[in-house]
């Protein structure tokens, strides 16, 4: 039986794949955060019925998959996502433990690498899902600026981490 603190810290760890899990579903990120707070409150409720990690976590899977349907349909009538069969191929080749992603690793290091203006920027427009003509507004640039920092930013994050993955496997 998992305690409440490791079912939260499990659930904690594991925010990231669950969420994209259920933005598979949901399609729209925002959403998808708000159905892994909705499962993480359920879970927490019944912290004494979950018997391992595993059973956690494919509760979860289930549990988020069918609250993100739900929504979609109560707010647009049905659900045109991906189908059941699929998602079931999907949950069932989903990892079962918490392994670090190396890939998501080094880009974390990149990204501290790069001034907090490109940080901004990137913020802008990946995570607040911005368009570039917005960014260029807020940041007051012209949208041509944006254009070339987005470029030069996708340049030399990818090479950051290649450089990282490839100093990592040959250690």
């Amino acid at each position: 039986m998992l305690t409440p603190e490791s079912l939260t810290a499990t659930l904690l760890a594991e925010r990231l794949p669950l969420t994209a899990f259920f933005a598979s579903v949901t399609r729209d990120f925002h959403l998808a955060e708000d159905v892994f707070q909705e499962v993480c409150v359920k879970a927490v409720a019944r912290a004494e019925s979950f018997e391992t990690t595993a059973h956690l976590m494919n509760w979860a899977r289930l549990a988020g998959k069918n609250r993100a349907i739900d929504i979609l349909r109560a707010r647009d009538g049905r659900y045109v996502g991906l189908s059941d069969e699929m998602l079931a191929l999907l949950a069932e080749d989903w990892p079962n433990e918490s392994k670090t992603d190396a890939m998501q690793e080094a880009l974390d290091y990149c990204i501290t690498q790069i001034t907090p203006n490109n940080r901004e920027v990137l913020r802008l427009r990946y995570f607040e899902r911005r368009n570039c003509t917005d960014v260029a507004a807020i940041m007051g640039r012209k949208i041509e600026t944006v254009y070339q920092a987005l470029a030069r930013l996708h340049k030399t994050l990818g090479d950051c981490i290649r450089a990282r993955l490839q100093t990592e496997s040959a250690s």
